[in-house]
């Protein structure tokens, strides 16, 4: 990524601090063995700087990180480049301190170290960070990937996200050290993938966080979209920077009560002001009297102005209202949430499922069959599933893609149904109408699980398409028959569409995007789909599941006697050999398990259930098997219903 992107960008682009920083990382390095004389000087430089963190609190050991994030705190420009000089002198770091910190994230000052002081820290906790650098630099080094590098890496930075205070921060600190490898998840950065690239950020690691497996998925979707020569940013530097630039405000959090009301009344009187440089004591002098004759203190003391005032941070105020963020008196800050709010931010919770679950649901289909089936779709990509009537194709389909996904997720599943007069328009993208008399083109259904499945790519999602060779199917995907290949899925296979949303718009599908369709091959009405539609897909022949699963199923939920049900299952073997052997019709339309599965209790007789199923549900398909010999049809439903005990 140097050579591809660093070195053409480094001189015109605000990131010649990259040099400095990974210097900085290599020397540090050295002290892992010893750290008593890193030590010693860090606390001659707190001492010297006023690090009011660092001072006082017995610190015996330190780790890497904390001393690189000593010049990566709020504070002024001046004093960041004397602590990285100072520390650059004593390392022997031999690039030019930058000149500007622009789009390098920092720390909370009030979460500044990557530990806790002696009674929050396990014993290991700070060796550990030490250990994680060497394997970050180790792996990032390296000219291609390495798996066993590449595991170590993992196991280490899921082992150090469990430790006391170590959060996002961490992934700011990889950044530092190797910010053409790393990408940072600060508040900001986060912010931009989600809003502006529209990408989400997998949080299933320790404490809501991103897992190492999460971190790798993300940063190698955003390698990939680096590629692409339409993508707006072609690195994690200029992310980052990018991340940094956002000029909109955020909008007020609205609270109700004093910190709402103290929070504007600030925000207003800062801007009265015509220079931003001045510090808090004249901030005080200047307006503290304007602010507690509105909010007296004895209305509310712990929520005066005074009191409210004293609770920023004061280096992080006028930077902070510079530039126009407004979201921090008790809302979501661009400073990290407390250790106790973020254990509070648990993603959303689905039930789990299996294969095992789909059996108990009431598929007839051995478990081994079902688990080379979501083999096939988690391969392939895309699967369809044939057979005749009442095999279960769509039933089937939902519970496969439940499998799938691992749990029951209901928003990361769309079900479609084709038929003859769906367009491409309709399922893709397309020009609507609006109430106004205009129009507007408007994305559709698979669009819309395209960008869903981008924002969010740890997940799988299922698209399935129930009778997909109902409508005209190469016609209704358009350009999204060559982009749902299976070697297609990545941004550089990306395809402009036949109604773009934006000049230059080009777009591909998400390899975790899955798609399922059915297919009814008894319907005569059907159009062959064709070639290039069908080597897309890997199909899946169901037939109709009558034995021992059904019955014992049947036997259990619906609590019919085992002997009616071999009597049942009888009647429809018979039937289905006569279909499969008459030349008009074959084994494509044989009669499925579904018309005699039921998992209710009967109302009345297991014959009175069979006769009901027979002459309402079976009968009227006989008629269209036979719509040219009526009396076949009659003969085969007497058959069915002749000798029931």
């Amino acid at each position: 990524w140097w050579e591809r992107f660093g070195s053409e960008r480094i001189e015109k682009q605000h990131f010649k601090w990259t040099l400095f920083y990974e210097a900085m990382a290599d020397k540090l390095l050295v002290h892992q063995a010893d750290r008593s004389h890193l030590m010693t000087f860090v606390l001659e430089l707190a001492e010297r700087f006023k690090l009011s963190y660092l001072l006082g609190k017995q610190l015996d050991d330190i780790c890497p990180f904390s001393v690189m994030g000593m010049f990566n705190r709020h504070a002024t420009q001046a004093n960041r480049k004397a602590i990285a000089q100072e520390l650059a002198d004593f390392l022997g770091v031999s690039e030019a301190v930058p000149d500007s910190f622009e789009g390098i994230p920092i720390l909370n000052n009030q979460r500044s170290l990557f530990f806790g002081f002696e009674e929050d820290r396990d014993e290991n906790d700070i060796e550990n960070l030490w250990r994680f650098l060497r394997a970050a630099i180790e792996f990032a080094d390296l000219e291609s990937d390495d798996v066993q590098r590449r595991a170590h890496f993992s196991e280490s930075y899921d082992a150090i996200t469990k430790q006391y205070i170590v959060g996002w921060n961490i992934t700011m600190g990889l950044y530092w050290i190797r910010p053409w490898h790393y990408l940072t998840l600060d508040s900001q950065s986060q912010s931009y993938i989600k809003g502006v690239l529209g990408m989400e950020i997998p949080k299933n690691g320790a404490k809501g966080r991103c897992s190492a497996g999460d971190y790798f998925r993300l940063t190698e979707e955003l390698h990939l979209s680096f590629l692409d020569e339409s993508f707006p940013l072609h690195s994690f530097p200029e992310l980052s920077f990018a991340a940094f630039q956002q000029s909109s405000p955020i909008e007020l959090v609205k609270y109700s009560g004093w910190k709402e009301s103290i929070t504007e009344k600030i925000i207003e009187l800062c801007g009265k002001k015509d220079s931003t440089e001045f510090s808090r004591s004249e901030f005080l002098d200047a307006y503290l009297a304007d602010l507690t004759e509105e909010f007296p203190n004895n209305r509310a003391p712990e929520h005066s102005a005074n009191k409210v005032f004293q609770n920023l941070r004061d280096e992080d105020l006028l930077e902070f209202l510079k530039r126009g963020e407004y979201r921090w008196l008790g809302g979501e800050s661009s400073i990290d949430k407390t250790e106790e709010e973020e254990e509070q931010d648990e993603p959303p919770q689905h039930a789990a499922y299996s294969v095992d679950d789909i059996v108990e649901d009431g598929c007839f289909i051995e478990s081994e069959k079902l688990e080379m089936i979501i083999e096939r779709l988690a391969d392939k990509k895309n699967i369809i599933l044939q057979g005749p009537p009442g095999t279960g194709k769509t039933w089937l389909g939902r519970r496969l893609a439940y499998a799938l996904m691992r749990e029951k997720d209901e928003s990361r599943l769309k079900a479609i149904q084709f038929h003859p007069n769906l367009s491409y328009e309709d399922f893709v993208r397309g020009w609507r109408p609006t109430g106004e008399g205009k129009l507007d083109l408007v994305d559709g259904p698979f669009l819309e699980i395209v960008n869903a499945a981008k924002k969010n790519i740890s997940k799988k999602y299922v698209v399935l398409i129930e009778e997909i060779n109902r409508g005209n199917p190469a016609q209704i995907f358009g350009e999204m028959l060559t982009l749902i290949e299976k070697g297609k899925r990545a941004p550089q296979e990306a395809l402009s569409l036949s109604y773009p949303g934006f000049e230059g718009e080009r777009v591909y599908v998400p390899s975790n995007l899955h798609i399922i369709g059915t297919m009814n091959i008894a319907d005569r009405s059907l159009a062959l789909v064709d070639l290039a539609f069908r080597r897309r897909f890997a199909f899946i022949g169901l037939a109709p599941s009558l034995g021992d699963l059904w019955r014992n199923w049947v036997h259990k939920k619906a609590e019919i006697p085992l002997d009616a049900l071999r009597q049942i299952e009888q009647k429809i073997i018979a039937l289905n050999k006569i279909i499969a052997e008459d030349a008009r019709l074959g084994p494509q339309f044989q009669v499925g398990h579904s018309y005699v599965t039921t998992e209710s209790p009967l109302n009345g007789t297991a014959r009175e259930w069979f006769a009901e199923v027979v002459n309402t549900e079976i009968f009227p398909l006989l008629e269209e098997y036979w719509f040219d010999d009526a009396k076949e049809a009659m003969k085969q439903r007497d058959m069915l219903l002749e000798g029931l005990d």
